[in-house]
């Protein structure tokens, strides 16, 4: 087998190869975070190409077909005397003769040339011929995805502008520059433009090699030919392409397991941290269930022993004898007295239930505000383990960063307004409630209707709630209102807090007082009397049973979601250790699909070795 076939027998096998090599690739990063790394996958994979692509840019005239043409020692043009390029003509060597018009502004020419097979070459028409729009824009990611571009300039005007604005396109490890028709210019004028022409390099940030020219090709150019050769082709174009290919993919995913490392390591010091967070919460409603039923049962007993004294208060006004003396207007007297004894007895039974409850919610609070200081010293101290830097998960770090430091932040202002509730008098600590609990609603509602947009971008209702009472504190005194509990318990829908209604209700009442009001003679009064007391105690147990149901239930229920807002407080930093939990096991298997891959790259090196 000659050198050609050995060449076309590697170039097919490692063609394919190197194809499903970067498939995979692809395939793993696609699930990345980070769009930055998208991209530059995506960049990196349109780059490769397995053509070694030669681009030639300068002005009309300066000789770039003839300089490709000696380079190559071939004819691009077929014509004896070649034209001007127009637009951009692209040559493709291989096994083929072919002509495409790609678009308006390329044409893909194909020809048979086992010398130059792997090459691609463009020819462009001058810098100052091309179009702001379609065609500039072809060149441009010609540059890009170049291997080499040579800049001709006719040394009396190194100075050319819109050949300086297309090498912003440029990456400055791939440039060549050759300054034409050197021969026809004095030398100190030649010293001059070369000098000034490196001076335009440093100033652009380009450090390549510059080559003089003349109009006689030949004489001048086999120092250009053998550094083509030499430092940039190699001995097989195809093979020094790939073998920068798989440079630039191993460099890749170096980076890329450098990245998966830290992430790994950024998911197991983040999970440490909420495994802290969700321990002292475990612990905090752990030790704070037995208050919680402590509460309960005090105010069961409270209830009962309320209702039951308001029973036989009532009761003991009920003797036949004495109700028409006690009761001169009949039912509207009796009416008036039961309204008072219930109004009397509920007045009791709120404020017993409110200190009661106050006292223990207010314990509850400072125990919380010790879990949210805990939790803000974890979060506060966590180590920012991906690197901002780092072409892959710069943006997932940055966000990641900015979630913790909010959420720090929230916990901050929350545990204030713990520590603020915790010794406040009875009238401002319900003030601030009620003004909590109605901002939560409106919270709720926004978000129902989608009208508070901040809140519907995670904003977790009691962080929201915390800051907007956190000035409330200073704002509302000591000085809070008189009718501040009324105002509270009477306020529906917004405020969760054990309400004590009425222990009878008006209709019973008003039945009762009739049913006494209605008897005409003693006999009749104590045949109703006892009826009305049998109908009393009847409703009197039932209310007895409601309210404490509905007094033990609220408990519970304002408890809840008092542990529940707390929790949601770590939510966003929660969701994002869980996702990335998940992700985790996926990381795993690319990292072993990276060093599978890596295996790979050094066969195909070791190809290439054989092959040489």
């Amino acid at each position: 087998m000659d050198g050609a076939e050995r060449r076309l027998a590697f170039h097919y096998k490692d063609k394919q190869l190197m194809e499903n090599l970067l498939k995979d690739v692809n395939m793993a990063i696609k699930g990345s975070d980070a769009s930055e790394e998208k991209e530059i996958v995506n960049n990196f994979l349109h780059k490769v190409s397995e053509a070694f692509l030669f681009v030639t840019i300068g002005s009309s005239g300066v000789g770039k077909s003839t300089f490709l043409n000696s380079l190559f020692q071939s004819t691009l043009s077929e014509k004896e005397i070649p034209e001007s390029t127009k637009s951009i003509r692209e040559y493709r060597y291989g096994v083929s003769e072919a002509s495409i018009c790609v678009n308006e502004y390329i044409t893909r020419i194909f020809k048979n040339s086992e010398k130059l097979e792997g090459l691609q070459i463009i020819d462009a028409q001058g810098v100052e011929q091309m179009g702001q729009d379609g065609e500039q824009e072809c060149i441009k990611d010609y540059l890009y995805k170049s291997s080499v571009v040579f800049v001709l300039f006719d040394v009396r005007s190194v100075n050319d502008y819109a050949v300086w604005d297309l090498l912003e396109n440029v990456e400055t490890r791939k440039v060549v520059f050759a300054l034409t028709k050197c021969d026809l210019e004095e030398p100190d004028t030649l010293e001059r433009q070369e000098s000034k022409l490196r001076q335009y390099m440093e100033e652009a940030g380009l450090h390549a090699p510059v080559f003089r020219l003349s109009t006689q090709w030949e004489d001048s150019f086999k120092t250009v030919r053998e550094y083509a050769s030499g430092e940039i082709i190699g001995s097989s174009p195809v093979l020094t392409r790939q073998q920068e290919n798989l440079n630039e993919l191993k460099k890749m995913l170096s980076q890329l397991s450098e990245s998966f490392e830290r992430r790994r390591q950024q998911y197991e010091s983040d999970a440490a941290i909420l495994q802290n967070i969700n321990t002292a919460i475990d612990n905090f409603i752990v030790n704070n269930r037995i208050k919680i039923d402590d509460l309960k049962i005090a105010l069961k007993r409270e209830i009962e022993k309320e209702i039951e004294a308001y029973e036989r208060e009532v009761i003991s006004k009920l003797e036949p004898q004495k109700i028409k003396e006690r009761f001169p207007n009949g039912s509207r007297d009796f009416e008036d007295y039961l309204n008072l004894i219930n109004e009397g007895y509920r007045k009791r039974m709120t404020d017993n239930v409110n200190r009661k409850t106050q006292m223990t919610v207010q314990t509850y609070l400072a125990g919380l505000e010790n879990v949210f200081e805990e939790a803000t010293g974890y979060l506060n101290k966590r180590e920012n383990i991906l690197a901002l830097k780092d072409r892959f998960y710069g943006s997932m770090a940055d966000s990641k960063k900015s979630m913790v430091y909010k959420a720090a932040a929230d916990m901050e202002v929350t545990k204030d307004y713990y520590h603020s509730l915790y010794d406040v008098s009875t009238e401002l600590f319900m003030k601030l409630w009620k003004a909590r609990a109605e901002q939560e609603q409106a919270i709720r509602n926004a978000k129902l209707t989608g009208s508070l947009a901040g809140a519907a971008g995670g904003a977790v209702a009691g962080m929201a709630v915390a800051h907007a009472l956190a000035p409330a504190v200073a704002a509302i005194g000591a000085k809070a209102g008189a009718g501040a509990l009324a105002t509270v318990f009477t306020s529906a829908g917004a405020v969760l807090w054990p309400v004590v209604g009425l222990v009878l209700g008006a209709l019973v009442i008003r039945h009762i007082a009739k049913k006494l009001a209605s008897a005409n003679t003693l006999l009749e009064l104590e045949k109703k009397t006892a009826e009305a007391i049998a109908e009393f105690k009847n409703e009197v147990a039932k209310a007895k049973v409601s309210m404490t149901e509905q007094i033990l239930e609220t408990i519970e229920n304002m408890f809840r979601m008092e542990i529940e807002n707390a929790d949601k407080s770590f939510s966003e930093f929660r969701m994002s250790v869980n996702i990335e939990g998940n992700n985790i096991a996926k990381l795993e298997d690319k990292f072993s699909a990276i060093n599978v891959w890596l295996q790979q790259i050094k066969e195909l090196e070791r190809r290439r070795e054989l092959a040489l």
